[in-house]
């Protein structure tokens, strides 16, 4: 028996659009997200008879809650649209450890009404978003394809803090940086000695002696 594959909550990510510009425009990822979840919810009703309870079921209800950290950014400000103007948006929820044979990710796609908002502006923290969505009807299940760019924001590859002078390579070593992954035995690490690490401050600090 194969194992089974435990999926990474922070590996499903979202992607949202107003329904009216889906032909003017691609869906955008949830930018600063937080938490996301969907719950499927039916009803069902038991009636007694002198045969025997029946059971019936009513219409399939599902709601989505989303978080994430406020910003100056269009998926934001769509957000407010949506609730202030009683919009259709389009919401997807992206696994990015599960594909097809055809490179393509599973997803949930969903019509909805956001019913709720709630931004916390707290003194301490960074202002948080806190929209909930009723679904429309009955969500879908299917595959989509995400562009290179999408892809690469979403799994980017270490870069040291160098320039980059040339054609970024994104396997790690661009800017003068080793990606962890490649490192031949992390568990030789050393702590610095104190001759390297003075010679190091003094050459690296503030860009000059």
């Amino acid at each position: 028996m194969a194992e089974v594959q435990a999926l990474a909550g922070k590996r499903m990510v979202s992607y949202f659009r107003l329904l009216k510009n889906a032909t003017k425009e691609k869906a955008e990822i949830v930018p600063l997200e937080g938490d996301s979840s969907i719950s499927f919810k039916r009803n069902s009703k038991s009636t007694t008879t002198k045969s025997g309870n029946i059971s019936t079921s009513a219409g399939l209800t599902t709601e989505i809650d989303q978080t994430f950290y406020e910003g100056i950014n269009k998926v934001s400000d769509e957000f407010y649209d949506a609730v202030l103007n009683d919009e259709v948006v389009e919401y997807w929820l992206v696994n990015l450890d599960r594909v097809n044979n055809k490179g393509q990710f599973w997803a949930i796609y969903a019509r909805a009404k956001v019913t709720e908002d709630k931004p916390s502006f707290k003194a301490d923290s960074t202002a948080e978003r806190s929209p909930k969505m009723e679904v429309i009807g009955t969500p879908r299940r299917g595959y989509l394809t995400l562009s290179d760019y999408d892809q690469d924001m979403l799994a980017y590859a270490f870069r040291g803090i160098g320039q980059i002078t040339d054609t970024a390579k994104e396997d790690g070593t661009d800017g003068g940086g080793l990606a962890y992954e490649n490192n031949a035995d992390p568990s030789n690490d050393t702590v610095p000695t104190e001759k390297n690490s003075s010679s190091e401050s003094h050459t690296t600090q503030g860009g000059h002696d």
